[in-house]
């Protein structure tokens, strides 16, 4: 009886030996957020402004992905591909081909999961619906919702699991809770979103209902969000973060519920690369290690195969873009909190081309400066990388004054403006900073209807402006901010810029 017992036993002991190593003991997470369609080998500028090293950007990060691949391979360790959005804003090889060339390098590399940024939408709901529905891979935001329901867009999904060798990962996306401040209304088409934490707590108890061992959030909220979040919902094992650039060169690992937190720079400059070790009894994260691999063009073989598909796209795109368009005496800087020169080029121009009283731009929407010397239409193009049009309007000298207010009252950076002056003092409480305005040199009359252009980002009124929605006749020209700035320079080449003295604050 002992000997037959023994028998049975033991292909029983050997059944469950082998259940329990199938679980892999590491999975290896590859991470990219902020690619902001930064896809062509680029020269880190902001290192060194006159020796700037070059970066390799996506035939760069293909290369070190399908080494990192046949490492793992070697290992029989599995390895995801996570990004957490912005995927296209910011270049010409994005924003001409309307995000669809970072969608096909997204597919290149074979994306597990992603979520969507805020500077998805530049473009509208219907863009960011055919990108999605383009991905090979799910794309998760579990707190953007049609508004007055809690119905997530047809083109998302609120979270998803993979399964890798019977451990189940469960994975959710957020985007920033602060989107309606940050996109137009129109181009949210009738949507809102959900707290974070709302979005995160709804997803976490979905995945651990459907038998998820290990839950990652992938979101679009920036680090001091994702600290904040990780540890005020239990239950999200690992956070790959984007929005806020931050490059956590090492993970961070939160207190309280010990959230492993990771987030790579921006533009593809480099790729996060996270190394989970599994308790292959419980299924649980036993530990990790994680770094930030560099893509230095001088250290990592570009990709020829990819890099000739870029060089066609960049060849359609970018037709024109280095040709001179006019001259400037001196470098025209910008700045968020303070009158700039370039703050002063883009409304100027704003101004003439349409015979306004004031033109008003926003400082966040201004995003390079413009060069001393040769301008071309790339150095234009970098100044409004995000594709504004210009908006005409009528409002009151009141509405005018209120507007400023705005500008004042610290939750974004001032607008820059033409053809007014103003004085403002931050010790002052909110919307009663507003010392004196003078339009046309002369003292603002708070009853007469004054000629107002600005982009349409502010003329949407969205977030915290939405007084430019009390202006009246508002008529958006469709004509590109950044080619009103062309036109101007080269009208007026070579141009002569200065800080003036429009907006002064009281110190």
């Amino acid at each position: 009886m002992i000997k037959r017992l023994s028998i049975v036993i033991i292909p029983i002991l050997l059944c469950i030996t082998t259940i329990a190593f199938a679980v892999p003991s590491e999975v290896w997470i590859v991470h990219t957020n902020d690619i902001h369609g930064s896809l062509l080998p680029s020269d880190a500028y902001w290192m060194n402004p006159d020796f700037p090293p070059p970066i390799g950007n996506a035939p760069a990060a293909i290369t070190v992905i399908n080494d990192i691949r046949a490492e793992a391979k070697a290992q029989n360790i599995p390895v995801l591909l996570f990004d957490t959005g912005d995927w296209f804003a910011g270049t010409p090889i994005g924003d001409f081909t309307y995000g669809k060339s970072v969608m096909e390098f997204l597919n290149y590399i074979h994306e597990d999961a992603m979520t969507i940024g805020n500077h998805d939408f530049e473009y509208g709901l219907d863009t960011l619906r055919s990108l999605c529905k383009m991905s090979n891979a799910p794309v998760l935001c579990a707190n953007l919702v049609k508004i007055g329901t809690d119905s997530i867009p047809d083109f998302l999904k609120p979270y998803t699991i993979i399964e890798r060798d019977g451990l189940k990962i469960g994975i959710f996306g957020l985007i920033t809770h602060y989107l309606e401040g940050m996109v137009s209304p129109e181009n949210l088409g009738g949507y809102t979103v959900l707290k974070h934490y709302v979005g995160a707590a709804n997803s976490i108890a979905a995945l651990r209902a459907q038998g998820a061992d290990i839950v990652i959030g992938l979101d679009h909220i920036g680090y001091s969000h994702d600290l904040r979040l990780a540890d005020s919902v239990p239950g999200i094992d690992v956070i790959i973060g984007g929005h806020s650039h931050t490059g956590l060169i090492n993970p961070d690992e939160t207190p309280h519920y010990h959230t492993i937190i990771c987030q790579a720079y921006s533009h593809l400059t480099c790729v996060g690369l996270l190394k989970l070790k599994i308790d292959q009894s419980t299924k649980k994260i036993a530990n990790y290690d994680g770094e930030l691999i560099n893509l230095y063009g001088e250290e990592t073989p570009l990709n020829q195969e990819y890099l000739s598909i870029l060089k066609k796209w960049q060849k359609t795109v970018e037709k024109g873009f280095d040709d001179v368009i006019g001259a400037s005496k001196r470098e025209l800087t910008r700045s968020g909190f303070e009158e700039c020169a370039v703050g002063n080029l883009i409304t100027d121009a704003m101004r003439e081309q349409f015979n306004a009283d004031i033109a008003v731009h926003n400082s966040g929407g201004i995003r390079a400066n413009v060069p001393q010397g040769d301008v071309t239409y790339r150095d234009v193009y970098k100044v409004d990388i995000f594709g504004n049009t210009a908006v005409t309007m009528t409002m009151t000298g009141k509405q005018i004054w209120e507007m400023l207010e705005v500008s004042v009252i610290g939750y974004h950076a001032i607008f820059q403006v033409s053809g007014l002056k103003m004085v403002y003092d931050l010790r002052k409480p909110p919307k009663e900073r507003v010392i004196s305005v003078q339009i046309g040199g002369q003292p603002l009359d708070t009853n007469k209807v004054y000629k107002v252009v600005t982009n349409n980002f502010l003329a949407a009124g969205g977030g915290a402006y939405g007084i430019f929605k009390q202006g009246q006749d508002a008529e958006d020209s469709y004509m590109l901010i950044r080619d009103i700035m062309a036109a101007y320079i080269k009208k007026h080449t070579p141009i002569d810029v200065k800080v003036e003295g429009r907006i002064t604050r009281v110190k």
